[in-house]
């Protein structure tokens, strides 16, 4: 129990330490209102507390229906549900088209209409566009795969989708922590297990909460929310990952196991990045 009670310590004090850092702000803000600061903090203690509730028990060997099981016992049905779908939450679809006098293109779209402009691969940068809009989408639909485990249900309109992606680009294309944890994820899925590509995307999102995309991310798809409702998702989705890290990640892992189950698309995403990637040989 002491155990326990020490990891929710660590977590409350670091999650608060990456709050401060990413939005001052608003962390000024909060820290003056006694009450609110007092609920944040008593939610974070909870995520911390559910992390090791769930950890106790599990194994990297588990299948699917077992990982369920256990989760069952700890979550109420509606959250297993949720961490189940976690994968199929779409953002949109890149398409690659290779015709055959030897040129290719990209059709991006969402539910069946198109999303952002087509582009044909003529060049290495045209194909790097490509790629990063690619590795864009699994980004976003990991942080969706986050919240979905901590009971949040995102609801995200294609503007907000849109602008979210338009950003995470930006970063991606300079960050080689984040590069480097997508090579790590074709890897994984080219030949791994389903815990292998379970590990590969905790570490996309913990890289991606190192690197300080995460929060931004979160804060981008939750525009719509009030302050305090994004601010307290940024903050739990944030603990969980702090409290995950602290244990070997075991119990987010196991929870990415299970909805590697129904991600099919989320699969071709990875693959469109490695096909991409080939191209420019």
């Amino acid at each position: 129990m002491a155990s326990c009670r020490n990891l929710e310590e660590k977590v409350v004090e670091e999650t608060w330490e990456h709050f401060q850092r990413m939005d001052p702000d608003e962390f000024k803000k909060l820290a003056a209102n006694v009450e609110k600061k007092e609920q944040l903090m008593a939610a974070v203690r909870s995520a911390a507390g559910e992390v090791v509730k769930l950890t106790d028990g599990l194994r990297s060997d588990m299948s699917p229906s077992d990982i369920e099981s256990h989760l069952a016992k700890h979550l109420s049905a509606d959250r297993v549900e949720l961490i189940k779908k976690g994968l199929t939450i779409p953002t949109y679809q890149v398409r690659l088209n290779k015709r055959f006098d030897g040129h290719a293109s990209v059709d991006i779209t969402r539910d069946k209409k198109e999303f952002m402009p087509s582009i044909n691969l003529e060049t290495v940068a045209d194909v790097n566009v490509a790629k990063w809009i690619q590795i864009a989408s699994i980004i976003v639909e990991a942080v969706l795969l986050v919240m979905s485990a901590v009971g949040i249900k995102a609801d995200v309109s294609d503007a907000i989708i849109k602008k979210t992606a338009e950003e995470v680009v930006e970063v991606v294309e300079s960050s080689s922590l984040l590069q480097k944890a997508v090579k790590q994820l074709e890897e994984a899925f080219h030949s791994g297990s389903s815990w292998d590509k379970a590990k590969a995307i905790f570490t996309l999102i913990k890289d991606s909460n190192s690197a300080g995309i995460l929060w931004n991310i979160i804060k981008s798809l939750c525009r719509n929310m009030s302050a305090w409702d994004w601010i307290k998702t940024a903050v739990i989705v944030t603990a969980q990952i702090i409290a995950a890290v602290a244990t070997e990640g075991l119990a987010l892992i196991a929870k990415i196991v299970l909805a590697l189950n129904s991600a099919y698309d989320f699969v071709r995403k990875v693959i469109n990045v490695s096909e991409l990637n080939a191209m420019k040989q």
